[in-house]
C-alpha cells in the first residue's frame, strides 16, 4: 500500500502544473497542492485522509542534497498556515507519512471554487537550525 501511496503522490506532482520548489543551502523543498478526490478511496482511508471536492491537500518534501544514497528526503519540524483573500487565516496541520525510502509531509485544507490561497510555511530540516520559509500562492478549483 506504501507504494502505491508515492505512485500517487508522484502523479500529483506530475499532473500539477503548481509545483514549487524551494532551495536553500543544502536543502531542498518541493510542495505540490492537489485535490483530495486524486486519491483512491483505499488510500485516503489508509491515512485517515478526507476525499471531497471541497478538500485539498498541500504534500511537502524535504531533500538533503548532500545525499548519494536513493533517500534524500529527510525528517523535518513544519509549521504553516493559509488565508484567503478575505483575509482569513487557517493553520495547517501536517501529517508525516514515513515510507522508510520516503517521507512526505500532507495537510488537508478546505478550498472553495476559483480560489485564491496565499501559504507561508516554515520548514526546519533535521540537522539544521536555520528555517527555510515558503510563500507563495495557489488557485484552486473545485471539480
Amino acid at each position: 500500500m506504501k507504494w502505491l501511496f508515492s505512485i500517487l503522490i508522484a502523479l500529483a506532482s506530475a499532473a500539477s502544473a503548481s509545483d514549487e520548489v524551494f532551495k536553500r543551502g543544502p536543502f531542498e523543498v518541493r510542495v505540490t497542492p492537489f485535490p483530495s478526490t486524486f486519491l483512491t478511496p483505499d488510500i485516503a482511508s489508509t491515512y485517515g485522509l478526507v476525499r471531497s471536492e471541497t478538500q485539498a491537500l498541500l504534500n511537502l518534501s524535504v531533500y538533503d542534497t548532500r545525499l548519494q544514497s536513493a533517500v534524500k528526503t529527510v525528517p523535518a519540524r513544519i509549521s504553516g498556515s493559509h488565508q484567503n483573500l478575505l483575509g482569513q487565516a487557517f493553520d495547517l496541520t501536517f501529517q508525516t507519512i514515513d515510507e522508510g525510502d520516503a517521507i512526505y509531509y500532507l495537510a488537508p485544507f478546505r478550498i472553495s471554487d476559483d480560489e485564491i490561497m496565499r501559504f507561508t510555511i516554515e520548514v526546519t530540516p533535521d540537522g539544521s537550525n536555520q528555517a527555510i520559509d515558503l510563500t507563495f500562492n495557489q488557485t484552486f478549483y473545485r471539480q
